[in-house]
């Protein structure tokens, strides 16, 4: 019979792995195992981060402003001052929806909106009264991604070292009282919460912008 913790390392070998798919399997097995810890950080990333204290620190984003020109398009914003705090954000957004902006952003650049009360900041730093954005590389989206799928491929190896493979779909109640009781895993999630604003992200078009 084959062993689910095996399959989850081998889906995430694989060079054309589906992120969503790996996603699931894994939260099956924390699922199964009572790894509340895991299962609840898979389900922010296949459902979005509701919780701004808990998004990861790998979905930091970093880029530059750019405010809307209706005779150029985008055109860069200068600062004087350090705006370190304007141009880095986090994306709360769901996984499928950051693949959906990556593999869509013709460009390889991505919007993030500013809300309301931002806008108005910028405009009136600015001078002028326009849309302002955050323009970033999707390949910090593919990074996002990429750090993802490597987290499941060591938790799975963490689990396999500690002599938990599971028999088909299920666990012996050894292995779920195993992984319960090691520190390494039922807390493997600790070091990598970050706490850092949220927006959510599109892919770039013309001029469309989502509002907040």
């Amino acid at each position: 019979m084959s062993k689910i913790v095996i399959e989850l390392q081998q889906e995430a070998l694989k060079s054309d792995f589906d992120i969503l798919n790996l996603l699931r399997k894994a939260y099956l097995v924390a699922r199964k195992l009572k790894l509340n810890e895991f299962e609840k950080w898979i389900d922010s990333e296949l459902n979005g981060y509701k919780n701004l204290d808990k998004i990861p620190d790998y979905r930091l984003l970093r880029g530059e402003v750019k405010a809307w020109n209706p005779y150029h398009g985008w055109i860069p914003v200068i600062f004087e001052d350090d705006i370190e705090s304007i141009t880095t954000h986090s994306a709360s957004d769901t996984i499928s929806s950051l693949l959906n902006v990556y593999e869509n952003s013709e460009n390889r650049t991505a919007i993030l909106p500013f809300n309301a009360s931002m806008n108005n900041y910028l405009s009136k730093h600015g001078g002028f009264h326009t849309k302002y954005a955050l323009m970033i590389g999707t390949n910090q989206i593919y990074n996002i991604i990429e750090r993802v799928r490597n987290i499941i491929l060591d938790w799975s190896i963490t689990l396999e070292e500690n002599g938990i493979l599971g028999e088909g779909l299920q666990f012996s109640n050894t292995e779920k009282e195993i992984a319960n009781n090691t520190h390494v895993i039922n807390h493997y999630i600790n070091n990598f919460w970050g706490d850092v604003s949220s927006t959510q992200i599109q892919q770039d078009t013309k001029e469309s912008i989502q509002e907040q």
